[in-house]
C-alpha cells in the first residue's frame, strides 16, 4: 500500500519547466494557432488564391500584343502584400520575443490544477478553464484559449523540461485537461467524414476543370496547325493555351494532393491524373514550336513546320 502510494505521489508531480522563449518559437506557436482556428485557415486560404489569381492575371496579360499595357505596379503590390502576410508570424513574433526579453528567464510547473508561470518581475496562474485545447509541434505545446480566435494562447516548450520524459508527462496531463486541436479531425468523426467527403469532390472538380482547361488549349491553336484549312495569318493564341496548360497541370497536382490521403481515391486519382498530363503533354508538343512568338499579335505555320511571328 505505502508502495502504491509513493508511485501515485510520484505520478502527480508537477511537470517542471525552465526556458526563455526565443523568436523562432513564437513564430512557430502564432503559426500552429493559426492552423487551428477558421480565422487562421481563412486567411491562409485567402492568401494561397490571391497568389493565384494573380499569378494567372500576370500570365493572361503579358500574353500576346496586349503585354505593353499590363499593370505592373498592381501586381508588384500583391506580390508585397503576399510577402508581407507570410512573413507576419515572424513580425510578431518579434514583438512578442521583446516583451519576453524584459521579462527574462521562465520557471513554471504545469499538473492537473493549471500552469504556473514565474519570471524576475512576475507570476502568473493560469487554471484550465482558461484554455479549452491545444496544439502540439515537433518542438511546443501551444495552449489555446477557448474562443474561436484563440486570442489568448500560452507556448511550452519541449526544450524546457529537465528529463526527456517529462514531455510525455506533460502531453498526458495535456490530454486529461485539455483537447487536442486534431482531435475534431480524428479519423471516424463527423467532421473527418464531411472532410473526407469535401476532398473526395474537390479531387474530382479539380480533375474535371484539368480535362476543360487542356481541351481549350488544345482547341485554342486548332487554326494555328493547319494551315491547309485555315489559310494566311492566324491570332497567336498560344501564350493563352500555355497559360490554360500550365493552370491545367495544376488542377491535376490539386486534385493529387487532396486525395493524396485517402487510399482508394488516391490511387483514382493518380490513374486519371497520369492520363490527363499525357493529353496535357500532347497540347504541349502542339504548341510548344509556337512559343517563340509570345509577344506577337498573328503567327503564320510555313511549309515546313516552323512558325513566323507578325506585329501589326
Amino acid at each position: 500500500m505505502a508502495e502504491g502510494r509513493e508511485n501515485d505521489a510520484v505520478a502527480e508531480r508537477p511537470v517542471e519547466l525552465a526556458y526563455r522563449p526565443t523568436v523562432g518559437e513564437l513564430a512557430s506557436a502564432l503559426r500552429a494557432r493559426a492552423r487551428s482556428t477558421g480565422a487562421g485557415r481563412f486567411q491562409r486560404g485567402a492568401l494561397v488564391w490571391t497568389v493565384a489569381v494573380t499569378t494567372v492575371g500576370v500570365l493572361l496579360s503579358s500574353a500576346g500584343s496586349g503585354h505593353r499595357d499590363t499593370p505592373w505596379p498592381l501586381y508588384v503590390g500583391v506580390v508585397v502584400l503576399g510577402v508581407f502576410m507570410t512573413a507576419a508570424p515572424w513580425l510578431q513574433a518579434r514583438r512578442l520575443h521583446r516583451l519576453a526579453e524584459r521579462q527574462g528567464d521562465i520557471c513554471g510547473t504545469v499538473d492537473d490544477t493549471g500552469v504556473r508561470l514565474t519570471t524576475a518581475h512576475s507570476s502568473a496562474s493560469h487554471d484550465w478553464h482558461l484554455y479549452s485545447r491545444y496544439a502540439e509541434t515537433p518542438d511546443l505545446f501551444v495552449l489555446l484559449s477557448a474562443d474561436k480566435s484563440a486570442v489568448g494562447f500560452a507556448v511550452l516548450p519541449k526544450r524546457a523540461v529537465a528529463d526527456p520524459e517529462d514531455v510525455d508527462r506533460l502531453r498526458a496531463v495535456l490530454d486529461r485537461r485539455l483537447v487536442r486541436a486534431v482531435d475534431a479531425k480524428a479519423p471516424g468523426s463527423p467532421r473527418s467524414r464531411g472532410r473526407a467527403v469535401g476532398r473526395g469532390a474537390g479531387s474530382v472538380g479539380l480533375l474535371l476543370l484539368g480535362l476543360l482547361l487542356f481541351f481549350f488549349a488544345f482547341a485554342a491553336v486548332h487554326h494555328a496547325v493547319h494551315p491547309d484549312r485555315f489559310p494566311g495569318t492566324q491570332n497567336n493564341t498560344a501564350p493563352v493555351s500555355a497559360v490554360m496548360l500550365g493552370l491545367g497541370a495544376l488542377a491535376v497536382a490539386g486534385a493529387w494532393w487532396l486525395a493524396r490521403r485517402m487510399t482508394a481515391m488516391r490511387i483514382v486519382t493518380t490513374v486519371l491524373a497520369v492520363l490527363l498530363l499525357l493529353a496535357g503533354g500532347a497540347a504541349l508538343y502542339r504548341i510548344g514550336p509556337m512559343l517563340h512568338c509570345w509577344g506577337s499579335e498573328r503567327i503564320a505555320r510555313g511549309p515546313e513546320g516552323s512558325y513566323a511571328c507578325y506585329d501589326f
